[in-house]
């Protein structure tokens, strides 16, 4: 149960990432549609909500706002280097 709310930051700043132009055009090759850009906030920003309620099962209301925030952190910090660092696989000849 620890694991999900981590899982959950993940995903949400890997679509809010995606949701920028120069993100979304290193790993699609084209710039996100208007559509698509307001679905990938939407999916972040829920998310980023829905880690939230995993977290208070996992260690109550004491210590759950904690892990909350400490998965949230390190989601932005491990989908940020995935979007900066890990090299798009199409690029590789």
């Amino acid at each position: 149960m620890i694991a999900l709310p981590l899982i959950l930051s993940i995903a949400a700043f890997l679509s809010l990432g995606l949701s920028t132009d120069a993100h979304h055009r290193r790993r699609f090759g084209a710039g996100p549609t208007a559509g698509r850009r307001r679905a990938l906030r939407w999916v972040g920003w829920l998310g980023l909500g829905a880690a939230f309620l995993p977290a208070i099962l996992a260690r109550g209301w004491m210590f759950g706002p904690i892990l909350w925030v400490a998965a949230i952190m390190a989601g932005a910090a491990i989908a940020f280097l995935v979007l900066n660092l890990v090299p798009d696989p199409r690029s590789r000849a």
